[in-house]
Parts: C-alpha cells; sequence; structure tokens
C-alpha cells in the first residue's frame, strides 16, 4: 500500500502522550487508567505524535470533571466520545468564546454560546475560554522547552501512516 496523509479534524498539530499528559497534569497511572476508559487516548501509543489540539482540549476537560465537580472518569465513558468530537470539529479560536454544556444523564455534549446553553437536570457547563488560555501558555512553554524532554509538535500534513499502521 502507498503512503497516505493522516489528517484529523480541522487541528493540525499533534502531540506526543508525555506532551499531553504534562499539559493537562495528568500522571503516568492517571493516563495508563484513562487509556482504559476514553477511546481517543487508546489510540496514542509510544513516543510518536497522536494527540491533536482538540484531544488536548477534550482531555483538560475531563481533567475538571474529574477533579473539579468529582465525576469518576468511568462514569464518563459514554458522553467521551462526544466531548472528543467537539472538541475536535472546530478550531480553538472557534470555540473561544463557547462553552462545553455536557448533558451527564443525557450522555450529549455540545459547544454552544451562553446565550444558547441549554437546561437540564445533570448539566455541567465549563467555559473553554480560561482553559483554551492555559493550554496555550502550557504548550507555548513545552515547546521552548521541548528540545530536551520531548518531540516538539508536528504538522498534521507531516503525520503519514503505512500500510494502516502508525
Amino acid at each position: 500500500m502507498g503512503l497516505t496523509t493522516y489528517k484529523r479534524g480541522v487541528n493540525n498539530v499533534y502531540y506526543t502522550p508525555g506532551q499531553l499528559r504534562d499539559t493537562v497534569g495528568l500522571s503516568k497511572e492517571a493516563f495508563r487508567h484513562w487509556k482504559r476508559v476514553v477511546p481517543a487516548f487508546a489510540n496514542g501509543r509510544g513516543h510518536a505524535p497522536s494527540f491533536s489540539s482538540g484531544d488536548v482540549l477534550a482531555s483538560a476537560v475531563l481533567r475538571r470533571l474529574t477533579d473539579t465537580v468529582g465525576v469518576r472518569i468511568g462514569h464518563l465513558s459514554e458522553v467521551v466520545p462526544t466531548i472528543f468530537e467537539v472538541c475536535n470539529v472546530s478550531s480553538w479560536e472557534a470555540l473561544q468564546n463557547k462553552s462545553l454544556v455536557i448533558d451527564l444523564e443525557k450522555r450529549t455534549c455540545v459547544a454552544a454560546t451562553d446565550s444558547a446553553l441549554p437546561v437540564g437536570e445533570l448539566v455541567v457547563v465549563c467555559a473553554l475560554a480560561p482553559l483554551i488560555k492555559t493550554l496555550e501558555f502550557d504548550l507555548l512553554n513545552s515547546s521552548a522547552q521541548s528540545h530536551t524532554k520531548a518531540l516538539p509538535p508536528i504538522s498534521g500534513s507531516k503525520r503519514v501512516r503505512e500500510g494502516g499502521r502508525r
């Protein structure tokens, strides 16, 4: 089979598992546990860049839900794919003025402006602007120090798959 370009969503920059863990603040043990529950984490193997900017944002949202709200990651397993999908469909710039609205009862997630926030019985609203600002700062600082500790992010146009494997 020939080489094909691998590109997911609108976010063309990919990060290593270590960069994702460091930026989001996950320990290696928590990351291993999340790999069993979060399908997007199961795809990130080894040290190769495999997580998009949207994956990093979705992971930060999950971290807020588990650490701040106290929801166990296992209880989020049915809504996790939707959170990753919503975070990967648009750029951070497009999501900047929106909030993720996660309905834990209906297991749905949408990006909405404040005036369009849906109401439900078990709804968690996560404003994305402060989260994106923190992630951009952390990733910028991480890139400046990446010469000694991690692979730098790469453009999605340079990411390739051969024979269906990464």
